[in-house]
């Protein structure tokens, strides 16, 4: 019962990967591209439901990547609209970074899916 318990969780997994590759039909596909991608926006949303400010720079020595990479990464989600920048008030060098609607709607669908679906396999497991 428990190996066909996983098996649909696997078989759902790579569904959602594999549908994943368009990036324009959820603003939270962009983020699977990799574990820095996905670490990207974990420190976004982190900030954001924790209601903290989160900087291009805080995301640089937050994130081991190069300059480059990371500053690429946030361009590209500012460009594909699911991220938005604003100027500090208190201080105008620091770019503070903050999740669209769009995206913390398909942050928060997923995490609702997620959730659900390990619930459902740990209720399965119990019954075993």
């Amino acid at each position: 019962m428990f190996e066909t318990t996983i098996k649909k969780f696997l078989k759902r997994e790579i569904k959602q990967f594999d549908e994943s590759q368009d990036e324009t039909n959820n603003a939270l596909n962009y983020f699977r591209r990799s574990r820095i991608h996905w670490l990207y926006l974990l420190n976004l949303l982190n900030a954001h439901y924790t209601n903290e400010v989160i900087t291009k720079s805080d995301l640089i020595h937050k994130i081991q990547v190069s300059h480059i990479t990371i500053l690429k990464y946030i361009q590209e989600t500012i460009d594909l609209g699911i991220i938005t920048e604003e100027r500090s008030k208190t201080d105008r060098r620091k770019v503070i970074l903050k999740p669209s609607q769009e995206l913390l709607k398909s942050f928060e669908e997923f995490f609702y899916e997620e959730t659900r679906v390990l619930k459902n396999l740990f209720d399965e497991r119990q019954q075993d």
